[in-house]
């Protein structure tokens, strides 16, 4: 407890330090804004040709409001005689125009510099390290937090779909807060494991928490020579995020409020209590039983009361436990600035929401972040910076989890058994003196435990979870030892803790049987009443790294050198996991340019992770690359490309990530007991192998080579950048490769470096901006077309060559190919045997791929793949004189699902879907597409096939914002922004029953969610 106080302690101390430089800051810029006198400027950037610079970027320091020249050079805003004005463009060094000292002249002329090769280019590198993207030899994709804010959602990370080249976002079904999508970057490389590393600020660091307010960019780093800085984890791509920073000669005050509704989609269609039995009696039938229910029972389900009809309950599952919607709220406070001695951001944010369950205790989830960023001048040749971060979260739900709630929804018959027993003639079993009394609850034989029991009477969970994020560094000039030298230290500390907790009931269920008097009830089970909270559980996580730079920026006429020599460690400990994650990269980057048009990278790195033997611990990695500024040529002035760089890179990184710990030492556990001795009554303790050891092990490598070209033209309205690659992932190890040794070793086997995998494709993207007087809209889009082969992999050499995953995409779905429905005996008679189960009239036919006459696990290939092969993501944005227009939309294509969810498979004892009503019968319905019902277990149809297998592409309009500004820098509210917005606005997909991307969502839990939200923003 000391422990935790002492954390808060020091948060807060944090946090008081930075608002007090905030404060003396803010204070002095008040100060300035006491009189000042209001201006209306009009103004023409022009270069000093003379010629107009459009699309260039006026921004008011007091409040960071925005104006954009148009086509002919020309701007207006109004501001105040103590506010500065700061004028940027690609291509142009930036100007800073103090109004109070300055008149503004009605030309303002911009000088030209290197295009992207300003402060506003500037591309974050692993390491604290920085280029630009002019210099930049490798592929590094960048968007701004601003550009995400417009999307609500409780995980930030969903809101990347679509809007990133390189990067695939696929949603996942989850309970509140949990549905974290599946990321990858450039498809994917290896068998399995394909996760990018996040960073925040530095360090290895979750982002689902964050929230857009607190960002300033987020990068994905996809090419060797970027990915190779951060080292043994980042083969998989990294994606950095950096979260803002005062800026100096600027301060304001943000604040927003966002409030609306997230709405179901696409939920399961269940049958009614009538339509079961009818079915189900079609199915015993079809296994040659009489049927179960009569057709008194099925006219008394007809005419049910509803849920709670003792003997005749009708229960519609979705409507009765789950409503349509539940509310999102949000809202953030910013406060920024800074001057050229000390420079500050403070930023607090909440997100709330509420699960769909209306029965029982409601799921909330409510976050808090709080983050403080400082950066302080001490002397001229030395600076500081600290950075703090506070999430606070809290979760609490009912007895079951979101998935639980959601299986017994879609397994849990409508005529199973009524929820509640109301029949005067019957109160249950007595209640002890003390205890709440509740009503008799139904159950069933199968099902002892009904869901209504279990939400309304079952208890709570809780969750709460805080995270707790520093940085303390230094910034240290050293022109004094050499021309162009510095230095740069700082160390990270993450404390993650989670805490759960719990009060579980059970109450009595009684099974409801009619008989001759009536009805008789069975009680299933005893009462269980928990007195007290109970603590379930905790884990604590800790993050430590220091990473330290000595860095050489020198320039010599046309040449130019800049050296980064850097030592990054990383440690995680984890209070659920025995071993530590810990590696090292030590690497020397150097980039050499000639003329500001030829650039050349090499990096030198050597890496380090305790995930092998010592000799093999370390090991050095290159990368290599270069870059052709095409434009800067002669022959290209004619030209309308503004701008045109080809570049190139080539590397071969580590991999430990995907390495389990101590595979290189072989290990024992004790393994149970063996009696010896008369009538074997004493115990001798057992000692078994938990691995053989491979002290040879090597790293995976990943030998990575990018392609691209870059650039803008059309008088900087159109940009572009494209970029081939192709990677060999090489090395994989199988912990313990079966295929690879006789089975007389028995199941263990010494582990190898085996697999290998690769991975080639293009990544896009392109954006066209334009404006006309008051009007400007811009229209751009991403793209990625990706495709993978397994070179080797852990897998028999089957003679039959159809059967091996080697040579096909390691997303490749294996199943068998159906003919369809037998629809009669003749087809049964006529075919080779299946011998995959019971088969007959109305079952799913196969074909012999071998010819062998006999169906079987030789008859599988690969029938589809489970990844998109093309991803892409477009955009639309329009303004006009105050009011702005955001679309997004987002598209798969070329991937497949298999149908294999209990809504599409309905068999046995289970709950029936609306799928069902074309099953096939021959009188009942001799068109049906789907296979006869069953009581048994449909061993046969149910395998994995083409007749489950089906086309997901989709496309979905994924983000809408439609907003209206108000600004004026005489305003004591300089900004207001009224907005409304809307994410998973629809979707077009060939599969139309559930959600094409997530197939479970809505039947094993949550399903997507369609969030509109309205609010305001305001900037002082």
């Amino acid at each position: 407890m000391k422990t935790m106080k002492y954390k808060y302690l020091h948060i807060m101390i944090f946090f008081a330090i930075i608002s007090l430089f905030g404060i003396k800051d803010g204070k002095a810029q008040q100060g300035r804004s006491s009189g000042g006198q209001e201006l209306n400027i009009n103004a023409t950037i022009v270069n000093s040709n003379g010629e107009a610079i459009h699309n260039a970027t006026v921004t008011l320091g007091e409040g960071l409001l925005q104006a954009y020249s148009n086509e002919d050079g020309e701007f207006s805003i109004k501001a105040t005689t103590n506010n500065v004005l700061i004028i940027s463009a690609r291509g142009y060094e930036e100007k800073v125009i103090n109004l109070r000292s300055t008149s503004v002249e009605s030309t303002i002329v911009l000088t030209e510099t290197l295009v992207f090769d300003s402060r506003n280019d500037v591309v974050n590198l692993p390491t604290g390290i920085s280029t630009t993207q002019r210099q930049l030899v490798g592929s590094v994709d960048i968007i701004s937090g601003s550009e995400i804010e417009s999307q609500p959602d409780i995980v930030l990370s969903n809101a990347l779909q679509g809007r990133l080249a390189g990067l695939t976002v696929r949603m996942n079904e989850g309970g509140l807060g949990n549905n974290v999508p599946t990321l990858a970057v450039r498809g994917l490389s290896r068998l399995g494991g394909n996760a990018p590393v996040t960073i925040v600020d530095g360090i290895e660091r979750p982002i689902e928490f964050l929230v857009a307010e607190e960002i300033e960019s987020i990068e994905v780093l996809k090419d060797a020579s970027a990915k190779i800085l951060y080292g043994p984890r980042a083969a998989n791509g990294v994606i950095l995020v950096t979260t803002k920073r005062g800026r100096e000669n600027t301060r304001v005050i943000k604040a927003s409020v966002e409030y609306g509704v997230t709405m179901t989609t696409r939920m399961p269609e269940y049958l009614g209590s009538a339509e079961y039995a009818t079915l189900y009696n079609e199915a015993r039938q079809n296994d040659g039983f009489s049927p179960f229910y009569s057709e008194q029972q099925i006219e008394g389900y007809r005419q049910s009361t509803g849920e709670n009809d003792l003997l005749y309950p009708d229960a519609d599952y979705v409507n009765y436990f789950l409503r349509n919607s539940n509310p999102f709220r949000k809202a953030n406070v910013e406060y920024s600035g800074g001057n050229e001695d000390a420079r500050y951001a403070f930023m607090v944010g909440y997100i709330g929401t509420e699960g769909v369950e209306k029965v029982g205790n409601t799921p909330k989830e409510d976050r808090i972040n709080i983050r403080g960023n400082l950066d302080i001048k001490v002397t001229d040749k030395l600076s500081a910076f600290i950075d703090g971060n506070g999430i606070i979260e809290s979760r609490r739900w009912g007895k079951l989890n979101q998935d639980a709630v959601f299986s017994a929804i879609s397994s849990h018959r409508p005529n199973e058994y009524p929820f509640v027993i109301d029949d005067p003639n019957f109160e249950g079993a007595d209640t002890p003196l003390g205890q709440e009394r509740i009503p008799p609850q139904g159950g069933s034989y199968i099902r002892p435990n009904s869901l209504y029991g279990n939400m309304v009477y079952g208890g709570f969970q809780e969750h709460q979870y805080f995270y707790g994020q520093t940085n303390f560094g230094l910034n240290l000039k050293l022109d004094d030892v050499l021309d162009g030298l510095s230095a740069k230290s700082y160390i990270t500390f993450d404390n993650y803790q989670f805490q759960s907790a719990s009060q579980i009931n059970n109450p009595i269920r009684y099974g409801v049987f009619p008989s001759d008097d009536g009805v008789d009830y069975v009680q299933l089970q005893n009462r269980v009443i928990s007195g007290n909270r109970t603590e379930q559980g905790n884990n604590i996580s800790r993050n430590t790294g220091w990473i330290t730079n000595l860095n050489y920026d020198k320039v010599f006429e046309k040449h130019a050198i800049k050296a980064n020599l850097s030592h990054f460690y990383y440690l995680n400990e984890n209070s659920d996991r025995r071993q530590n994650i810990e590696n090292t990269n030590t690497f020397l980057r150097t980039v050499y340019s000639f003329d500001n048009r030829f650039y050349f990278e090499a990096t030198g790195a050597v890496m380090g992770s305790n995930r092998f033997a010592k000799e093999n611990r370390f090991k050095f990695f290159p990368a290599v690359g270069a870059s052709w500024i095409i434009s800067e040529e002669s022959f290209m002035n004619s030209t309308s490309i503004d701008f045109l760089k080809v570049k190139g890179s080539f590397g071969i990184l580590g991999y430990d990530a995907g390495t389990s710990f101590y595979l290189y030492d072989t290990r024992y556990f004790n393994n149970g007991s063996v009696q010896f001795n008369e009538r074997n009554q004493n115990n001798v303790q057992r000692t078994g192998f938990d691995n053989f050891g491979n002290p040879d092990l090597e790293w995976e490598t990943s030998r990575e080579v990018n392609i691209g070209i870059e650039g803008f033209g059309l008088n900087n309205s159109l940009r572009f950048e494209v970029n081939y690659f192709n990677e060999f992932r090489d090395n994989i190890i199988f912990d313990n490769p079966g295929a690879l040794f006789s089975s007389i070793n028995g199941n263990l086997n010494v582990p190898q470096n085996w697999g290998q995998v690769s991975n080639q494709g293009v990544d896009a993207s392109i954006n066209y901006i334009k404006s006309f007087g008051d009007l400007s809209w811009s229209v751009g889009g991403n793209f990625l077309y990706v495709k993978n082969e397994v070179l080797r992999t852990n897998e028999v050499f089957h003679p039959d060559e159809y059967l091996r995953q080697t040579g096909r995409p390691s997303d490749a779905i294996f199943g068998y190919v159906s003919n369809g429905i037998f629809r009669d005996q003749s087809q049964v008679d006529g075919s080779p045997f299946q011998a995959l189960g019971p088969y007959g009239v109305g079952n799913l036919s196969y074909e012999d791929l071998n010819g062998d006459g006999i169906i079987d696990e030789r008859d599988v290939q690969a029938i589809g793949n489970s990844f998109p092969r093309t991803t892409l993501g477009v955009n639309f944005s329009l303004n006009y004189k105050g009011f702005g227009l955001f679309v997004l939309g987002t598209s798969e294509l070329g991937v497949h699902t298999m149908r294999n969810n209990s809504y599409y498979r309905n068999s046995g004892e289970g709950k029936y879907s609306a799928f069902v009503r074309d099953r096939f019968h021959p009188e009942n319905n001799p068109g049906g597409s789907v296979p006869a019902l069953t009581t048994l277990g449909a061993v046969n149809d149910f395998r994995g096939s083409t007749f489950w297998l089906e086309d997901a592409s989709f496309f979905r309009l994924k983000n809408v914002e439609l907003s209206y500004s108000l600004a004026n820098a005489a305003w004591t509210v300089k900004n207001i922004r009224l907005f409304v917005r809307a994410t998973n606005v629809f979707v077009i997909s060939a599969i139309k029953e559930l959600d094409p991307e997530a197939l479970n969502a809505g039947v094993t839990n949550y399903p997507i969610f369609r969030t509109v939200t309205s609010g305001v923003a305001v900037s002082f």
